[in-house]
């Protein structure tokens, strides 16, 4: 199971189908496996989109129509609690962002490994797998 970082869909996005974008030769190279997107990586990706503009909005929404969204519950919060209080132990959880913590979570909380053209965001998770490809 593979779990999408937002980074993969606005570089989804950007590409606009063409099989030679980055993003879409690490899509079809894990195509045969389960694609998750966290809920919290949606809103992220969907709020950009809003920020540009109700046309750019409602083409992200049609992306997202076509993945299977997850939702965050009590499992998937547990993972954050303890992914946050490992990284604050470890003094690791300045400047990270919350909407990775939870990306994170939820791909731990799936059994699955994160795609992502930023690995850095989740170095040191514990339990963590990390798929990263590279936008040219």
């Amino acid at each position: 199971m593979i779990c999408i970082d937002t980074t993969v869909l606005i570089d989804e996005f950007r590409a606009c189908g063409g099989h030679d974008a980055p993003v879409n030769r690490a899509l079809l190279t894990y195509g045969a496996e389960i694609l998750i997107v966290p809920a919290i990586a949606a809103g992220e990706f969907l709020d950009g989109a809003a920020m540009v503009s109700e046309q750019r909005f409602h083409e992200s929404l049609g992306i997202l129509r076509h993945r299977r969204v997850v939702s965050a519950d009590l499992e998937t919060a547990q993972h954050y609690g303890q992914i946050v209080a490992f990284l604050r132990r470890e003094k690791d959880l300045a400047g990270r962002s919350q909407n990775d913590l939870w990306i994170a979570a939820t791909a731990r909380c799936h059994g699955a490994r994160v795609l992502t053209r930023n690995p850095s965001d989740f170095e040191r998770i514990p339990n963590l797998g990390v798929l990263a490809y590279g936008e040219s």
